[in-house]
């Protein structure tokens, strides 16, 4: 760490020990007194503490700012790093090589020729002058394929074969060979898989060093301003061994040849494996590679697979104490029948031991103690090569995983069957690349679009129950009774169910356009006209106008409340660009050092501001409800923020994410998410005001007079200028709540559990009044303390409520369009600043660069928290601020309550790590695939079945993919499963 990214840091925590003193001084201040309230304390203890902050904080300083011995020169730095990748390749490889068993005893000695001289340059830019030379015996295998590469002057070579002849192999042999004869401070070798490129649209070289930082993440760092992996690139200390060009996409095989061409240095060397067909149908479309070497690998000699296979083999006692093998009949057979073509199993088997990739898995597959190869003589049963392929195919799975051992965690017939059922969903699909964040497409619609709901409720009854048990819970979240709460569930999961399934696109690549801003606005307003109908004709109180659940409560108004609570949520995500089949998140200031520095310094200033609202509670004193959930959100995402910034991360989609474009997507999106949810949240606002007034005309004009009438206990008066009261002649038993900050008092009926009632409440048991002056209801307790009238309404004759509603309904703008509007103000208010934070942190993953699927999940995962964990600070404190504002409002006081938690949590219900749960329950349930998903495809990447690419799993090879989707399930009795499909 030098340089400029240095003094960066230097100068953070030098403002990191300046805020301390600042914190220090304001303490001292506070605690030395002039402001009538004096803090007890400790004067020993507490000046011994004193002294220790400063001294602390005084050696921070001077370590930081002390000097630094000079950085080395450039060429070192370089050259020290370049041996450190080295020894990072060698222990990589060196594992892959153990994975494949190449050390076991040795790897097959294929052998190569020169291909055919229409495939290669000219042999003056190939060998620069110098002469060919002569061929030697024993060069052309595997063994020297290290040799004849550095041999060769342009130090460019490219190793053709066909499928199962041993390319990839040869690649890891030739790099790990080239690596034991490097001297230090020369050329690292490094295996890049191209399938991962796209030449299409990225430079090779910029790939070269985003593989480069993917895999080797400490070349990440910068020196002089460059990257260190473009560094060593550049210094022509990373020498390229690029496997696979033939998988690149067909038609981008010609812009492949040109893109080597065109961005390889004349010094650079290049090692290229690529199948046969493929290399020439590019030379056809385009060009050779310049300056580079062709070999063609040869079918393998039966001598080399017979000593293979017997040195490979379990011994055996022969005849007269010889040494044998199980192999040993089979392949002096074999050498007897060469010729003999009434032995078709022979000849077929013979083709099959000439391939490298089928002798590997021969060798797997008759490793097992119940098997015998004497069986591939079988003419009946293996008289074609294709027989014999497609035994060995459905024997590798259970041989690979039949081993016995005591790491293994999975009975071979489930594996089998799983491994099975993956292939036969590729080949459905299309496609050879397993991507863990696509197995949630694999569960049914339905559950898809249910499941996220589900999720996001159990994720925030979770993080409820810490508050629900504390001292505040019942401040925070208002449940009056079981049927209010298991309503409000309900209709909260029907809402979002439907607003995911209305609002979101499927995917985040299929754009919209303006017809999402017209379905946006129809869902909204036909919820908001459902939701306030069907709220009045179960007995909702709405004559009274909008008066933000003042009048009444109750499963009504909780069912309908929480159905369009669902839909407001599922309007956000769909504003903020979330959809419903998620793709891995990327951190956004990978590959920034001073992005992540600054999500470290972003981490830090939650904390501070954590630890400023909860100071007068580490002082001792009382500390409302509302900050102390308030410092409880901000220290929570600052550890998010901040565990996520200490990571570096996947790169993401986009080229480069800086602070500056994050700020720049968060502005966008802040002022998008205010447009849209305003003008969806007053169009809706005003539909459930005009629902509501048109069902309280209808209701109030067949209301008879009751002026100066008594109807049972209730005494109905209007005075001149039109007040309504309904007194009674007995007392009525209810609560009074007394809350913060000089808000109106809110009346509820006996027997309920309001909110806000810690040492706040009072019962009453006293006659009351309901007076309703231009419109506006309130509760008369001992006929002077008014109060907001929550749930008290049953009290009254449904003739006395209609009465009184008369009044309300004669002021329709003041009671119930504007108050509808408001409503809509109050949802882009909301809705803006988490569709800009959402926007801005929502950056893809690069799934093509990715070093391997554990760290796209790992990344994604923590992303998505940090993510969650900032857009629910957020949200809290616009809620804290407007339940603030509106304390006056009855239930707005407690609209943080209702959001905070569920913009955080739904949220991962529709992040790609979050689907992959859901994915994991119902694959699991229905026995497709196990519980433990990743840990089983790395192991069975550890046996050899699959190979890694990128983000992706594949099979081995496209024809064992092919066999195990076409094979039968295996029984579940079987649990060895080792006998071959019919």
């Amino acid at each position: 760490m030098r340089g400029r990214e240095v003094w960066t840091r230097r100068r953070l925590w030098v403002g990191v020990g300046c805020a301390a003193l600042v914190v220090l001084a304001v303490t001292l201040r506070r605690v030395g007194g002039g402001h009538g309230e004096q803090v007890q304390y400790d004067g020993p203890a507490f000046v011994v503490s004193v002294v220790g902050v400063m001294v602390s904080v005084a050696a921070l300083l001077v370590d930081v700012l002390r000097r630094t011995d000079a950085p080395p020169e450039s060429g070192v730095v370089l050259r020290q790093t370049a041996d450190a990748l080295a020894e990072a390749v060698r222990v990589q490889w060196a594992q892959e090589a153990r994975l494949r068993r190449l050390q076991d005893p040795k790897p097959l000695n294929v052998r190569w020729r020169r291909a055919d001289r229409l495939l290669t340059d000219d042999t003056r830019n190939i060998r620069r002058g110098r002469p060919v030379p002569e061929p030697r015996p024993g060069d052309n295998c595997l063994a020297s394929i290290a040799t004849a590469f550095e041999e060769v002057p342009s130090r460019r070579m490219v190793v053709l074969g066909s499928p199962g002849s041993g390319k990839s192999v040869l690649a890891v042999c030739c790099t790990l060979d080239l690596l034991r004869k490097r001297t230090p401070g020369t050329a690292v070798p490094v295996i890049f898989p191209l399938a991962a490129w796209d030449p299409g649209t990225t430079a090779l070289r910029a790939w070269l060093v985003e593989r480069l930082v993917a895999e080797y993440r400490p070349l990440a760092a910068t020196t002089d301003g460059t990257v260190l992996a473009g560094a060593l690139l550049d210094a022509g200390l990373i020498t390229p061994v690029l496997d696979g060009f033939d998988e690149l996409p067909p038609a981008l095989y010609g812009t492949g040849m040109r893109r080597l061409n065109a961005e390889l240095d004349d010094g650079m060397p290049v090692l290229v494996t690529s199948r046969t067909t493929a290399w020439r149908s590019t030379v056809a479309c385009s060009d050779v590679l310049t300056g580079a070497e062709v070999l063609e690998l040869l079918p393998l000699e039966f001598a080399e697979a017979k000593s293979y296979l017997e040195r490979t083999a379990r011994p055996l006692r022969g005849p007269r104490d010889r040494r044998t093998t199980v192999w040993t009949p089979v392949l002096d057979s074999l050498q007897s029948l060469q010729e003999d073509s009434r032995a078709p199993a022979a000849g077929a088997l013979l083709q099959i031991l000439a391939n490298p990739l089928m002798v590997a898995l021969a060798r797997t597959v008759y490793g097992d103690v119940s098997r015998d190869p004497q069986e591939l003589l079988d003419d009946p049963r293996f008289g074609t090569t294709a027989g014999i392929e497609e035994h060995l195919l459905d024997a590798f799975v259970p041989a690979a995983f039949g081993d016995g051992g005591v790491d293994s965690r999975w009975r071979t017939a489930d594996a089998r069957r799983w491994l099975a059922w993956l292939a036969r969903e590729l080949e459905r699909r299309g496609t050879k690349r397993l991507a863990w964040w696509e197995l949630y497409l694999c569960v049914p619609r339905a559950l898809r679009l249910v499941a996220p709901a589900l999720l996001a409720q159990a994720l925030t009854f979770v993080l409820a129950v810490p508050i629900l048990l504390s001292s505040v819970g019942g401040d925070v979240f208002v449940v009056d009774d079981r049927p209010s709460l298991a309503a409000n569930l309900v209709g909260t999961l029907v809402g979002f169910t439907g607003g995911l399934a209305l609002l979101l696109p499927v995917s985040a690549a299929r754009s919209e356009g303006g017809t999402a801003l017209h379905r946006q606005l129809t869902v909204c307003m036909a919820t908001a006209a459902v939701a306030s109908l069907g709220y009045a004709l179960t007995g909702g109180s709405v004559q009274f106008g909008l008066q933000f659940g003042t009048v009444t409560d109750g499963w009504a108004a909780e069912l309908f409340g929480g159905a369009v609570f669902g839909v407001l949520i599922a309007l956000y995500f769909g504003v903020a660009g979330l959809a419903r089949h998620a793709v891995p998140l990327g951190l956004p200031w990978a590959g920034s050092p001073a992005g992540r520095l600054a999500a470290q310094a972003g981490g830090g200033l939650l904390a501070l501001a954590g630890l400023v609202i909860v100071r007068p509670w580490l002082f001792g004193h009382d500390l409302g409800t509302w900050p102390m959930v308030a410092g409880a959100l901000c220290f929570t995402a600052a550890l998010c923020l901040w565990a996520a910034a200490r990571r570096q991360g996947v790169r993401t989609a986009v080229s480069h994410v800086g602070e500056g474009r994050i700020a720049r997507r968060f502005v966008t999106g802040l002022l998008h998410g205010w447009a849209v949810c305003l003008l969806v949240g007053v169009a809706a606002g005003g539909t459930v005001g005009a629902v509501g007034y048109a069902f309280s005309a209808v209701e109030t004009s067949r209301a008879p007079d009751l002026d100066g009438t008594r109807l049972g206990k209730w005494l109905h008066q209007e005075t001149p200028d039109g007040v309504r009261t309904v007194e009674s002649s007995t007392e009525i038993a209810g609560i009074l709540v007394y809350p913060h900050g000089g808000a109106r008092l809110t009346a509820y009926p006996h027997g309920s559990h309001p909110p806000s009632c810690d040492q706040k409440c009072e019962s009453f048991d006293t006659r009351v009044t309901f007076r309703v002056a231009q419109g506006d209801l309130r509760i008369l307790v001992d006929g002077h303390t008014a109060a907001d009238a929550v749930n008290m309404l049953p009290e009254l004759p449904r003739q006395s409520r209609t009465w009184l509603a008369q009044s309300a309904a004669r002021h329709p703008l003041d009671r119930f369009l504007l108050p509808g509007a408001m409503g809509g103000v109050l949802i882009a208010l909301i809705g803006g600043p988490a569709s800009g934070l959402y926007r801005a942190l929502s950056a893809p993953s690069d799934l093509i660069r990715a070093a391997n699927p554990q760290v796209i999940l790992r990344t994604d995962r923590m992303a998505s928290l940090s993510r969650s964990g900032v857009v629910a600070v957020m949200t809290g404190g616009v809620c804290v601020l407007l339940a603030w504002a509106f304390a006056s409002r009855g239930g707005l006081d407690h609209v943080a309550a209702q959001m905070w938690v569920p913009m955080g949590t739904a949220a991962l219900a529709l992040t790609a790590w979050g689907q992959l749960a859901v994915a994991r329950v119902w694959l699991a349930l229905t026995r497709r695939l196990p519980w433990r998903i990743m840990t089983f495809l790395d192991e069975a990447h550890r046996r050899g079945v699959l190979r890694q690419s990128g983000a992706h799993y594949e099979f081995r090879h496209l024809r064992m993919q092919q066999r195990l989707a076409s094979a039968t399930e295996v029984s579940q009795e079987d649990p060895r499963a080792t006998a071959p499909t019919a």
